[in-house]
């Protein structure tokens, strides 16, 4: 129990710090303005699409938007992670305190991923606007939801990573949405070859495309699979990286 609380104390702590910040509160208030009009515009033009559901027409657009936002947003809000703590040079005192690699890792990520979910919870109005258009696929709502917490916290494992990385916010940030990126451009990679089985295994790797099942309303196992297995690797990438400033 002592580790879990280390890590809640961490957690806590870095929330602190970070919602003293006005960062957040500019981000959020940017991402609330951007998908506010993205969700109005959806909702008004589907007024004349006839041959769609809402679910096409308004949830599917604005939660695929919603997942390209964070793909900016996320390297932005973890680019202080680590970043900060060599700027103030206590990044060291940190490594030789009582918390391990893990611990300060996960407690930097679990802060990160409160402040995309606090961003998130802002948008719980579409789903109720909806409702009252006459809505009612409320499993597509909660999948939907639930996909795109979990692919903000594959971005922001990346983005974790980059911040380690960099000892400049600004390259930290641009090296996470690089990495971002990068595995973003695998579904266009898929969808450029022939090879349906190459197709498929390029795809596999892109977190967009496991996205996607879950906006569908057909999510399989596989996808938390690959979901668990992303957010590991980055995990393990930044413990390597901590791990070599000892020598």
């Amino acid at each position: 129990m002592d580790y879990i609380r280390n890590i809640g104390i961490l957690t806590k702590k870095e929330l602190k710090d970070n919602f003293f910040s006005p960062v957040v509160y500019i981000l959020a208030a940017l991402f609330c303005l951007s998908m506010g009009w993205l969700f109005f515009n959806y909702l008004y033009a589907s007024k004349e699409i006839t041959d769609q559901t809402l679910t096409q027409s308004v949830l599917m657009p604005i939660f695929g938007n919603m997942n390209f936002i964070f793909l900016f947003l996320s390297p932005i809000l973890t680019m202080r992670a680590f970043t900060e703590e060599k700027k103030l040079h206590t990044l060291e005192l940190l490594l030789t305190s009582r918390l391990d690699h893990f611990q300060i890792i996960m407690g930097k990520l679990i802060s990160n991923f409160l402040m995309a979910a606090f961003m998130i919870s802002l948008t719980l109005i579409f789903p109720i606007i909806l409702g009252m258009s006459g809505y009612d696929h409320w499993n597509i709502v909660f999948l939907s939801y639930l996909g795109i917490l979990l692919s903000v916290f594959c971005y922001l494992s990346v983005g974790l990573f980059a911040s380690a990385m960099s000892d400049n916010f600004v390259v930290a940030a641009l090296l996470g949405f690089s990495i971002l990126l990068g595995i973003m451009l695998f579904s266009l990679t898929g969808n450029a070859t022939e090879n349906i089985l190459l197709a498929q295994m390029v795809k596999y790797l892109a977190i967009p495309y496991h996205f996607e099942n879950f906006v569908r309303g057909g999510m399989r196992s596989y996808n938390f699979v690959y979901i668990l297995s992303f957010i590991g690797f980055f995990i393990y990438l930044t413990h390597i990286k901590l791990d070599s400033r000892r020598w």
